[in-house]
C-alpha cells in the first residue's frame, strides 16, 4: 500500500509567542514580587530593632489620633501588591472568568494565588496600620501581633514564589513550565524588594547613606542579584534542553528579536550596572549614583518578567508532534527502500 507523503509546511514549527498573556500581566509580576520582597525586608528591619531617625518624619496628629510615619518606607510592600493584583483581575476578566476561576482552588492556581494574594494584602496592611497608628487600645506589644507578622512574612514568601507558579502553572509553553522560574522570581523579589526599602530609607532620610544598616542591605541586594543571575543561567540553559518550543524560546531571547530586551533590559540594566553603579557609590561616598542603581535594577527587574512572557511559545499539539513523527518515519522507511534518495 502506497503511503502518502506528508506536507513538510504542515509540520513547521510554531515558533510564534503566545499573545495571551501581555504587558499587563509583567506589570502585575512585577508589582507583586517587589512588593512582596520589600514586605520581607521591612520585617526583618522591624523584628531587627534598627534604630531609624525620628527627626526626619516626626509624628503628626491626625483626626485625633497620633499618627507615626516612621515605619512607613519599611512596611508599604502590601499596599503594592494590592496595587498590582487589578491588573490580573483586569486581564482575566472582570466578570465572569475571573470569579469562576476564584471557585476552583483545587485545580486553579489562579484560585490558590487569589487567597495567597489576599491574606497576604489584609494582614500586611493590618500591621501596616498599627505601625502608623501606635494606640494603646491596639495592644501594639501583644504576642497576636507577632503571630500575625509571622504568617504575613509567610504569606509574603508564597506571594513572590507565586508570581513564578502562575507562569509554571500554564504546561503548554516550555519556558514557562519549569520548577526554576518561581525560584528566579523570589530571587528578583528579594532584590527589587530590598533595593526598593534602600531607596525608601535614603529618600525619607530614615538611615544614613554610610550606617552599618544601609551597608548591609547593600550587601545582602548584591548577594541576592548574582544568585538571580545564577538562578536566570540554569533556568534557560535547562529550557534549552527541554524541547523545540523551550529552545526556540531562548534563541528569541538571548539571540533572535529580544536580544536588545534580554541583553540590555535584563542583563545590563537589571544585573551588572546596579552591582558596577553601587561599588562606584561606595567609592565615592555619592548617594546619588546609589538613586542610579536602584532605577536601573527595578527597570531590569520589569524587564525580566516582559522579557520571559513575550519570549513564552506554545508547545505542539499533540497531532502536530504525531504527524512530525510519522513524517520522520515515512522518510526513514524512503532512505532504507533507497539508499540513493
Amino acid at each position: 500500500m502506497e503511503v502518502k507523503s506528508l506536507n513538510p509546511l504542515v509540520l513547521k514549527k510554531a515558533t510564534k509567542p503566545q499573545q495571551e498573556w501581555k504587558t499587563i500581566i509583567a506589570i502585575y509580576l512585577f508589582l507583586a514580587g517587589m512588593g512582596a520582597g520589600s514586605f520581607i525586608i521591612g520585617m526583618l528591619i522591624h523584628w531587627l530593632g534598627v534604630q531609624l531617625n525620628p527627626l526626619s518624619i516626626p509624628s503628626i496628629e491626625s483626626i485625633g489620633l497620633p499618627l507615626n510615619l516612621g515605619r512607613l518606607p519599611i512596611l508599604w510592600g502590601p499596599i503594592l501588591v494590592a496595587i498590582g493584583a487589578p491588573f490580573l483581575i483586569l486581564d482575566l476578566g472582570i466578570k465572569w472568568r475571573f470569579f469562576y476561576a476564584c471557585l476552583n482552588p483545587r485545580t486553579s492556581w489562579v484560585a490558590r494565588g487569589f487567597i495567597i494574594l489576599s491574606v497576604f494584602i489584609v494582614l500586611g496592611l493590618l500591621i501596616f496600620v498599627k505601625s502608623l497608628i501606635p494606640v494603646k487600645w491596639l495592644y501594639p506589644e501583644s504576642k497576636l501581633w507577632l503571630f500575625l507578622e509571622g504568617i504575613a512574612l509567610l504569606f509574603a514568601f508564597a506571594t513572590a514564589l507565586y508570581t513564578g507558579i502562575l507562569l509554571k502553572a500554564t504546561k503548554s509553553v516550555p519556558l514557562w513550565n519549569t520548577s526554576l522560574l518561581p525560584l528566579l522570581f523570589l530571587a528578583s523579589a528579594l532584590s527589587t524588594g530590598t533595593m526598593s526599602i534602600i531607596l525608601s530609607l535614603l529618600g525619607t532620610g530614615l538611615i544614613s547613606y554610610d550606617s552599618h544598616t544601609m551597608k548591609a542591605l547593600m550587601y545582602g541586594e548584591q548577594i541576592m542579584v548574582v544568585i538571580e543571575g545564577f538562578l536566570l543561567y540554569l533556568f534557560l540553559s535547562r529550557t534549552y534542553k527541554v524541547s523545540e518550543q523551550g529552545k526556540d524560546s531562548v534563541r528569541l531571547l538571548v539571540t533572535g528579536k529580544m536580544r536588545f530586551l534580554f541583553w540590555q533590559g535584563i542583563i545590563l540594566l537589571g544585573l551588572v550596572f546596579p552591582i558596577i553603579l553601587e561599588w562606584i557609590s561606595k567609592y565615592y561616598q555619592n548617594p546619588a549614583i546609589l538613586f542610579l542603581a536602584g532605577i536601573s535594577l527595578l527597570t531590569g527587574g520589569f524587564f525580566l518578567r516582559l522579557g520571559i512572557l513575550r519570549a513564552g511559545i506554545k508547545d505542539q499539539i499533540p497531532m502536530q508532534r504525531l504527524l512530525e513523527l510519522r513524517y520522520e518515519l515515512i522518510q526513514n522507511s524512503k532512505a532504507e527502500t533507497n539508499p540513493n534518495l
